[in-house]
């Protein structure tokens, strides 16, 4: 558990989420808690993911009483959520195409706008986050293969992407299959949330994970 804080701790401090100001320069937009390490809304939101985002006032601007909408919720939902030390709501993105987000003041009056894209996923791709890890390497046999330490804590987060293999924002359910020695060598974690973090001895180990809509990506882990 305590290697586990650490972990998370090093992670919050190298994970660097991108606010955004929206149009009228009143309000900064910042996703967080995107399902990968560090978020930014230039990066769009895959299509079935979810994010959260924070709004804060610019110059002095209240957010007191404030309101985020969106004006098509067949493309994004909107709900609010506990704050986190800022205003705070979850966003899930149902089909592809372009939202605008509208903050309401406590009055019902628009403060500011941002306009978030959505894209459909073509893939998930595995990132390294923690230790020493070399590739993805080219293989008949797997999506892709990472060299890491023998006997060192590595890590590993699924991230999905538009385009080829470009990074997107949203968290996913992911089903998970480790094989048997890299099941025992874990370190707590949340493999349904697409983060893999493990110590292994020397030997080649294999991960695969799949999200709902049919993505998959499967790793041969050749620890040395």
């Amino acid at each position: 558990m305590q290697r586990y804080l650490l972990a998370l701790i090093a992670l919050a401090a190298t994970a660097c989420n991108v606010s955004t100001d929206g149009a009228n320069g009143n309000i900064t937009f910042t996703p967080t808690d995107c399902g990968r390490f560090g978020c930014d809304f230039d990066d769009s939101i895959g299509v079935g993911g979810v994010i959260n985002v924070q709004i804060a006032g610019v110059d002095g601007v209240s957010t007191a009483g404030a309101d985020l909408i969106s004006d098509d919720p067949d493309l994004l939902s909107v709900t609010p959520i506990a704050d986190q030390g800022q205003p705070t709501w979850e966003l899930k993105s149902l089909a592809a195409g372009v939202a605008r987000l509208t903050v309401l003041d406590s009055q019902g009056a628009d403060l500011d706008f941002l306009e978030v894209p959505m894209q459909e996923l073509t893939g998930l791709i595995g990132s390294n986050v923690l230790g020493n890890a070399v590739g993805p390497a080219d293989d008949p046999s797997f999506d892709e293969v990472w060299t890491v330490n023998a006997d060192e804590a590595v890590s590993f987060q699924v991230t999905p992407v538009i385009g080829i293999d470009v990074p997107t924002m949203g968290r996913y359910v992911y089903t998970a299959t480790v094989d048997v020695g890299l099941e025992a060598g874990l370190i707590e974690t949340d493999l349904s949330e697409g983060y893999l973090y493990f110590e292994v001895p020397a030997g080649e180990y294999t991960a695969s994970f799949e999200d709902d809509f049919g993505h998959f990506i499967d790793m041969l882990i050749i620890a040395e």
